[in-house]
């Protein structure tokens, strides 16, 4: 097969997963579409006198090398830096200048306050013992005297209460 056609078609059947897989590796779509481009040209450059029995394997091993030298890069020149010094489209909206956010957040905010100081007794000690106070699972169990498995029931049951007042 011409070698111009075989990469056409390894680069057609692979690229999307190898994106995928590059995107949870480095947390940016613009980065992992750069290293999956890396990974076919140095998959391009590979001379060897055998034939590749499993290619998928080989690209996945060049994307993972490619992922770790970025995070190398990114720790080696990471600096600390404040907020305004990032460039206008990298800095974070500022909610305090929208009266519409701040309304629209309190009232959210006001909501999810009257569905937790609703929830049953047992539910609403072991929610804020977790969310609140930072207990563990374990913890909550001891200090209410109940099971590990009963702490995740009430906490679900929580959660899935205070989801139908963000829905």
């Amino acid at each position: 097969m011409n070698p111009s056609l075989l990469l056409t078609n390894i680069y057609l059947r692979h690229v999307g997963e190898l994106r995928a897989f590059l995107f949870r590796h480095v947390g940016c779509h613009e980065v992992a579409a750069e290293l999956t481009q890396e990974t076919f040209i140095r998959i391009m450059g590979y001379q060897t006198g055998d034939p590749l029995h499993n290619i998928r394997a080989m690209l996945y091993r060049i994307a993972g090398n490619l992922a770790i030298d970025y995070h190398r890069l990114q720790v080696k020149h990471s600096k600390h830096i404040s907020i305004d010094e990032l460039p206008e489209h990298e800095q974070p909206l500022n909610d305090a200048s929208d009266p519409a956010r701040i309304a629209s957040a309190r009232q959210t905010l006001e909501k999810l306050c009257v569905v937790i100081e609703a929830l049953p007794p047992q539910c609403h000690r072991a929610f804020v013992l977790h969310k609140f106070d930072g207990y563990s699972h374990a913890q909550i169990a001891a200090k209410l005297g109940i099971s590990r498995n009963a702490v995740e029931k009430l906490l679900i049951h929580a959660l899935v209460r205070l989801r139908q007042v963000l829905l």
